[in-house]
């Protein structure tokens, strides 16, 4: 027991991963994860601009589940928006919307979601109904009681776009290609740089004439090939078996995941540096899994979760990646509306191509 306690108290690895991981996980659970997220990104497409829609919208904003970001938007924005996953919600407001409610028509206003995200709770939209009738209320109340007066409403038309049928396994799937491919690739490169020197082949690859960068890319560009496998096999098991639906282009998808695949395999490249021992490389890897699961979108919504937690989402690759992988196979996205994203992926992978270069530098030394 004397001796176990002295290792584990000589396994610094080990003992900051028993005490940073229950608060990381803490700080994620308790304060960046959201079950009924607000603040979420909202664009109006107004084709009616009365005192009556301009309340609805003001009593949206002040609800808290709807930040505004574009309260005059064009139905070709707004699509845009919702195509590159930069807008949650839409509404639209008819033509003659002010107009038909004082008749007595009943007017709809439309409430599109962006169904790709499972995040995207729909509690903000069962919020949304008890709000439009106190305003249209507060409306009547200042003007429209004249008898005969007819019962007045104003409805919601919900429409869940990019997947229509509600389907979970949508949704979860094309983050699930991510996710795999952060655990394998990160994983298996962890222990790269570690394995040589616990083997001792290490000095073998010091008497090759080869540069670091060399080494770094004789040991990732198979990986990069097992990645490209793994993708594909994702792909086909999930058309065979779920009916995956691809709406757009297969080869974008495969260009785009070129980044991400190098980005993670760096990760790993990285932490193979750092760490003395297998073990110690593998619990690097758990820890990056765990944020990487969390803060970028593929449990919950990206945009419902506070800014500090954006902003360390905004880093991981797989917040990038979450949205090509959606917006290929569920939205039909092109390659303008997803650049920059792949441009995201691409300045953090040569961003972490540099680093491990410069690490497995004085790796050597």
């Amino acid at each position: 027991m004397h001796k176990e306690f002295t290792l584990i108290r000589r396994d610094r690895g080990t003992i900051a991963l028993l005490i940073f991981l229950p608060v990381m996980m803490l700080m994620i659970f308790g304060f960046a994860i959201k079950l009924d997220p607000k603040n979420l990104p909202t664009a109006i497409v107004n084709y009616d601009q009365s005192p009556l829609t301009r309340s609805i919208v003001a009593s949206m904003g002040a609800t808290g589940y709807f930040k505004i970001t574009d309260p005059d938007a064009s139905e070709s924005t707004a699509d845009n928006g919702l195509s590159n996953g930069s807008l949650i919600y839409v509404i639209t407001f008819p033509g003659n919307f002010t107009t038909d409610f004082i008749k007595g028509k009943n007017p709809q206003i439309l409430v599109e979601v962006d169904g790709s995200d499972p995040g995207n709770s729909l509690s903000a939209v069962n919020h949304l109904q008890p709000m439009v009738d106190r305003v249209v209320q507060e409306f009547s109340n200042r003007g429209l009681r004249t008898p005969p007066q007819p019962e007045r409403t104003v409805s919601l038309n919900v429409h869940q776009i990019y997947n229509e049928t509600n389907n979970s396994a949508f949704d979860i799937v094309p983050g699930l290609i991510g996710v795999l491919l952060t655990l394998t690739m990160v994983m298996i490169t962890s222990t790269a740089i570690t394995s040589e020197r616990e083997s001792g082949t290490m000095e073998l690859l010091l008497t090759t004439p080869l540069k670091p960068t060399e080494i770094i890319l004789g040991k990732i560009i198979p990986y990069v090939a097992l990645g490209y496998a793994q993708l594909t096999t994702i792909l086909v098991l999930g058309k065979l078996l779920i009916d995956l639906p691809v709406e757009g282009s297969l080869l974008l998808l495969y260009v785009a995941s070129a980044p991400f695949i190098v980005a993670s395999l760096m990760v790993g490249m990285i932490f193979s540096t750092f760490a003395k021992t297998a073990m110690q490389a593998m619990q690097l890897s758990i820890f990056f899994q765990l944020p990487s699961m969390f803060l970028t979108g593929y449990v919950f919504t990206f945009y419902g979760m506070p800014a500090w937690a954006q902003a360390i989402g905004s880093i991981l690759p797989m917040t990038y990646f979450m949205r090509i992988t959606r917006g290929v196979l569920l939205k039909a996205s092109g390659a303008m509306a997803l650049l920059p994203d792949i441009l995201m992926l691409c300045l953090i992978a040569a961003v972490l191509i540099t680093i491990a270069s410069k690490k497995f530098n004085k790796t050597l030394d």
